[in-house]
């Protein structure tokens, strides 16, 4: 007797409808973390998203391996995002010390944050709501629906990073009032700022990509990211602490 496929099988979404899937849920999931949600539900939008990519790619019958989550992937992914971590905290803890470095952490998203605002940004709101969406998106279901896994890794690189610099098309509109260091570069226009925006994401989306390829999965990059943007929170609140120290009366 015949062996019955499952329902899963004879469901199974082509490659070509994850795609339109995921671009249409993230599409959703950047308005509504940038202009919908309030504040403190970001983290619960972005592990929201992260669950309807998850079951995106198990419709498409994409495996644990396919989107770079596989047991096998944690020692590789260990070392090579270890490493890069480092030398990513080595430019941070730079940046305390070199006024040049120093300019480029200025940012005022952190400038009036207290110590509990802080915790929340770094430990939950940024790895939460940030990272562990983008990564499992953009590095991990996304390469695999555009190619990773049929040998084309090359196009499954830059439709990722391409897609990976839109969705910073809403964030961008704001960067250039909070970043001095960003302001000063581009100016206070809108589209130089999306543009130089959606153009260095991709330029990030493209690195990061060959983070997972080399970490053979997604937590290379995911701790690079993390590194990144929750690091890289820590530095500029300690900048502006710092700032605020010199220049309050003696």
């Amino acid at each position: 007797m015949p062996r019955r496929r499952s329902g899963l099988a004879r469901t199974r979404w082509p490659e070509a409808t994850g795609v339109a899937a995921m671009a249409a849920l993230l599409t959703a999931g950047t308005v509504s973390g940038n202009v919908l949600l309030p504040p403190k539900a970001y983290p619960v939008g972005g592990l929201s998203a992260t669950v309807a990519a998850l079951c995106v790619a198990r419709r498409c019958g994409l495996s644990r391996d396919d989107i770079g989550m596989g047991p096998d992937s944690v020692s590789a992914g260990l070392r090579v995002g270890g490493a890069a971590t480092a030398a990513i905290s080595a430019v941070g803890l730079a940046a305390l010390a070199v006024p040049t470095l120093r300019r480029a952490f200025e940012d005022d998203r952190a400038a009036d944050a207290g110590v509990g605002e802080l915790l929340w940004n770094v430990l939950i709101r940024i790895p939460v709501g940030t990272v562990l969406l983008e990564e499992v998106a953009f590095r991990g279901v996304l390469p695999a629906l555009t190619g990773a896994r049929t040998g084309h890794p090359t196009r499954a690189m830059i439709l990722s990073a391409g897609m990976f610099g839109l969705w910073h098309v809403l964030p961008a509109l704001r960067l250039a009032g909070d970043n001095r260091a960003v302001e000063a570069a581009v100016g206070h226009g809108r589209l130089p700022t999306v543009l130089a925006g959606v153009s260095s994401t991709f330029v990030v989306g493209l690195a990061l990509h060959a983070l997972r390829v080399r970490g053979r999965g997604v937590l290379a990059p995911a701790l690079v990211h993390l590194a990144t943007n929750s690091g890289g929170y820590l530095v500029s609140w300690l900048v502006q602490r710092a700032a605020r120290r010199r220049r309050a009366p003696v």
